[in-house]
């Protein structure tokens, strides 16, 4: 598997879940599509072919509905989760005077979403809070804290599967249960709805999307999936879509999400090769994916804890995490840490905390390597 990357050789590269890498069977996907495109570009409506067959959105949409676990109709396709916000804000049918409640812990893309969509239609965004400490946050504690934060006109709780600021895993379906009595004597104008920021749980985590019991879902699928760059996806929930506007005018044709789907010309060749890296990951199994993602992760917290002046935010219950470790050294920013640690050729990244990313392609020697490093630097 790790044949397939470009990486720069001789580096530990554990930041990828920032930006797929392709790998050789997308590369190859998209400069097949590219190439027909380039011959005829007529033929990008109905015309391109992957090497097994007919590709356009009709097949990207299957292949992302068979992972997720839902129907092709469910799903829009957008370029990336930052446009997913945005479909779903500003699309989402409110009442002036109703909320959207999110945490600082979300993205600043989707924080800025429900803010501009709030004041656009009248709305407020309210942060509340659900835990004091990401690293010692358990399921029970988050979800009873969105049940006591939810009011009666709250229209939106949007939550992150995998904070990339904490690196904790939401338990998006206990939320959900919350949402879901919240909502018990409400009318459909009044429903609280759930969405949730996927992106670093979609290809790094063993769930069926569908399944979540969450009403939207919104990823790109150019992270732990290893999709082309600039393609994404919003999945909805068959009894919510009519609560929800399109914003742009839509290139996919047919009833159900597509109407969300952004159009507009676009890089047909990367969208259109998304099947293969969707394929990819069937082949390798989401289970066996997410099992190796843990394990590497696990590593990383575990040989973070034993080394002096070193925080981990992130909790130690893998049901509460993926491949983000976040944490922070005594006495240093986290841009030194990261400089350090680049001095070691190995690449992290940084946010609110200083951040591992354990991506499948990774091995445990890149992880000692990256430990060995952080320890030399509290010596």
């Amino acid at each position: 598997m790790r044949a397939q990357f470009r990486l720069q050789s001789g580096w530990a590269n554990l930041a990828l879940f920032y930006l797929a890498s392709h790998p050789k069977v997308v590369r190859d996907a998209v400069n097949h599509l590219s190439a027909q495109v380039d011959a005829n570009p007529l033929s990008v409506p109905t015309g391109l072919a992957l090497p097994d067959g007919p590709t356009g959105w009709p097949r990207v949409r299957q292949a992302l509905a068979a992972y997720l676990g839902g129907r092709a109709e469910d799903v829009a396709v957008t370029a990336s989760t930052s446009i997913g916000l945005g479909v779903f804000y500003n699309g989402v049918v409110t009442r002036p005077g109703q909320e959207f409640l999110l945490t600082e812990h979300d993205h600043i893309a989707h924080r800025t979403a429900a803010r501009l969509a709030a004041v656009k239609h009248g709305s407020t965004l309210r942060l509340g809070s659900w835990f004091a400490d990401p690293a010692t946050a358990t399921a029970d504690g988050i979800a009873a804290a969105v049940g006591e934060a939810i009011r009666p006109n709250t229209r939106v709780v949007g939550i992150t599967w995998v904070q990339s600021s904490t690196g904790l895993r939401m338990p998006v379906r206990a939320v959900a249960e919350v949402v879901r009595r919240a909502n018990e004597d409400r009318s459909p104008a009044d429903r609280c709805l759930l969405v949730v920021d996927g992106v670093h749980g979609l290809g790094a985590v063993d769930e069926d999307v569908a399944g979540l019991g969450a009403d939207v879902v919104i990823a790109g699928t150019h992270k732990w999936l290893f999709g082309p760059r600039g393609t994404g996806l919003v999945w909805v929930a068959p009894d919510v879509l009519d609560q929800l506007r399109p914003t742009f005018v839509s290139f996919i044709s047919g009833g159900g999400a597509a109407p969300l789907s952004p159009g507009g010309f676009l890089a047909f060749e990367h969208a259109f090769a998304l099947p293969v890296a969707v394929a990819l990951h069937e082949q390798l199994g989401r289970a066996r994916v997410a099992a190796r993602i843990t394990q590497l992760s696990t590593q990383v917290k575990q040989g973070l804890s034993r080394i002096p002046g070193v925080t981990v935010h992130t909790p130690a219950d893998a049901k509460l995490s993926a491949g983000i470790t976040c944490f922070s050294v005594a006495g240093h920013t986290h841009q030194q840490v990261v400089d350090h640690a680049a001095t070691r050729r190995v690449r992290l990244s940084t946010s609110t905390y200083t951040r591992i990313g354990t991506a499948v392609i990774n091995t445990p020697a890149e992880i000692d390597t990256a430990l060995n490093s952080l320890a030399d630097l509290t010596r």
